[in-house]
């Protein structure tokens, strides 16, 4: 993993999102201050300003809080429209965007079904039904 180390915070860099999402994994900030998690890159706790940050493994069956489905797509992603873009609430209650490809309609998924991430050579978080 790439990362940047200062004092005795560590610091996950966009490389490391996108291979840790390319191994089916989501990682997250926990700050050892309050608790709050997030998956954003932050060098201090957005909840209480601390600095004393963990980087912990999240996620396992999450759920779909919201969706929208793509017909038209970029580049990146042409082959496999139509898709949903997804936001997903983890266990912890970190939410996070993500994918999932050959979706349709909105008979093909609803809000609340859960889903998981996938090991993927495509770029971003693909998610599955469970």
């Amino acid at each position: 993993m790439l990362s940047i180390y200062s004092g005795e915070s560590s610091f996950l860099l966009t490389a490391d999102i996108q291979k840790d999402a390319r191994k089916g994994k989501i990682r997250a900030y926990h700050c050892k201050r309050c608790g709050h998690k997030r998956v954003d890159i932050q060098v201090f706790c957005s909840n209480c300003g601390g600095g004393n940050l963990e980087i912990i493994d999240v996620g396992g069956e999450e759920k779909i809080i919201t969706y929208t489905i793509q017909q038209v797509a970029p580049e990146q992603f042409v082959n496999d429209v139509p898709y949903a873009w997804l936001v997903v609430e983890l266990n912890e209650g970190v939410r996070v965007t993500g994918w999932m490809p050959f979706i349709a309609s909105s008979n093909d998924m609803k809000i609340g079904q859960r889903v998981r991430l996938v090991k993927s050579y495509r770029q971003g978080r693909v998610f599955e039904k469970v």
